[in-house]
């Protein structure tokens, strides 16, 4: 524990697919032996944050293009013959409140798991891919400009410095800023003064940690590159040629009117806010010019599939970091991980990705005690659910929070997450082997014989050993935590 996923075999096969905000992408790859062989690429424009209405919810003929989409890339996903596929999704399936109304149609299409990601995790994974494709020998900053969010990442050889992900994009942008094809030199004004407003709490930082290069990915920018060699005929894309750009477009009006044949159809209506956000950036970061690069999200996940770094090594990474930060005391919450996952495997079936995830919560289930004793499960489920979890997707780190949250004292508020990733039953047996774990570990226990574990429909029977049947301390823990789990539906039954 935890278990290692293996890496893809030399000369398989494998898939990678990024659900964006404004276009969804498709890569296949065959595994090398000391790389990765791109062999299909496809990218179809659907748009799926176009249309949100103002709680953030998806418009239904936005997830219908993306259904449509997803069926194309299940008959080509087919026809390939591949061994093993990976769906992660962004921005806009990170913010839909309605999101499980896409995506339980979405992963009958595909028979896949989807992952929805977190923004610092999609900047992971775009630096990671980035990281593959060029040489990054100097400390370099990667701009990704998608159709909801923006991530920046300094980094260098493989190892991200810096990750954040903002909510701008070149969709988003272009409902608010640029609605009904409009353009003007006021309406650039204040689409790139709000991308410079989102920018500022990480000034100061970055421009601290500093950088030598700076690299572009994803399709605005490298529209953006196109159009700065077409009409500037500049090989990289310049702060002046972007402000030269800005008076172009806005002398022309409206979006009809930008000319720029050599775009596409699909590309055109968003290139003005895409140019917005990313002079925003060069404003902001003082830049005077970038380099487009060809990788992104889709090789990053690529790249991790094929296996540099497997996704349980940096998981287990990013859970040692925490229990640093926060001064867990390691050797008892190894012991209550190994613990819960021992309750958790007497059940006649256990998920082993589900056992995974509880001991990961057994060993971040007292970060809280570092803001306070009182309340500890409070304050880990806050730090849990709002931490920079690399290697987690959002429903992992949802779950994650939501153990570390409701381990100990009353369940009288608890409200189950709405989870693809486990049934609300499972959820509570999950929970109820580390709060079980928990109080078998009080005062720090150890080297004490585990109980009997019986599993029923809705019950759980504990056999203690002898030594201990007539502890009662122990016995009071137990009748307590009886009447705490009757709040959910379950009976603890012990002798």
């Amino acid at each position: 524990m935890p278990h290692t996923q293996k890496p893809a075999q030399v000369g398989a096969t494998i898939a990678a697919i990024d659900m964006g905000s404004n276009s969804f992408h498709l890569a296949i790859a065959r595994v090398m032996e000391n790389n990765v062989q791109i062999l299909h690429r496809v990218k179809q424009r659907v748009s799926l944050a176009e249309g949100m209405d103002k709680q953030g919810n998806l418009a239904p003929a936005a997830m219908q293009r993306g259904w449509d989409c997803l069926a194309q890339f299940a008959q080509r996903l087919q026809e390939s013959q591949i061994s093993a596929v990976r769906l992660v999704a962004t921005y806009a399936l990170r913010q839909a409140p309605n999101r499980h109304d896409f995506l339980a149609p979405a992963r009958d299409i595909l028979d896949a798991p989807i992952e929805v990601i977190a923004g610092r995790e999609e900047a992971r994974l775009i630096f990671h891919g980035v990281s593959h494709a060029e040489e990054l020998n100097e400390p370099t900053l990667v701009i990704d400009i998608g159709g909801g969010s923006t991530e920046l990442i300094i980094g260098q050889d493989g190892e991200p410095f810096q990750l954040e992900s903002l909510n701008m994009g070149c969709v988003s942008f272009q409902d608010r800023f640029f609605n009904e094809g409009k353009l003007s030199h006021k309406r650039f004004d204040k689409a790139i003064v709000s991308a410079q407003q989102q920018l500022e709490p990480l000034l100061e930082r970055y421009r601290q940690q500093g950088w030598q290069a700076t690299l572009g990915t994803s399709g605005t920018i490298k529209a953006l590159a196109q159009v700065c060699q077409q009409e500037f005929e500049k090989p990289v894309i310049t702060r002046k040629s972007l402000e030269k750009l800005v008076d172009k477009l806005a002398d022309a009006g409206h979006i009809d009117k930008m000319g720029m044949e050599y775009l596409s159809d699909t590309r055109r209506p968003v290139l003005p806010a895409g140019l917005s956000v990313l002079l925003g950036c060069f404003r902001a970061l003082n830049i005077d010019e970038m380099r487009f690069c060809d990788a992104a999200l889709r090789e990053g996940v690529i790249f991790e599939m094929a296996n540099r770094v497997p996704q349980a090594s940096v998981c287990q990474h990013t859970v040692e970091a925490m229990q640093r930060l926060y001064h867990v005391d390691t050797q008892h919450a190894r012991r209550v991980a190994d613990t819960a996952c021992q309750l958790y495997r007497a059940q006649p079936q256990h998920d082993e990705e589900l056992e995974e995830l509880l001991y990961w919560s057994g060993q971040l289930h007292e970060v809280g005690l570092a803001l306070n004793s009182k309340g500890v499960q409070r304050h880990s489920g806050y730090i849990i659910a709002n931490g920079n979890m690399a290697g987690f997707h959002l429903e992992q780190q949802q779950l994650l929070a939501f153990l570390g949250r409701w381990h100990r004292k009353r369940l009288d508020d608890c409200e189950l997450p709405s989870l693809q990733l486990a049934k609300p039953t499972t959820l509570q047996r999950l929970l109820i082997c580390l709060r079980l774990s928990v109080l078998w570990h009080l005062g720090r226990r150890h080297r004490i014989e585990l109980p009997e574990v019986e599993w029923g429909k809705r019950e759980v029977r504990l056999t203690l050993p002898t030594p201990l049947a007539d502890d009662a301390l122990l016995l009071a823990d137990l009748e307590q935590e009886n009447e705490l789990l009757q709040t959910l539906g379950w009976e603890l039954q012990f002798r």
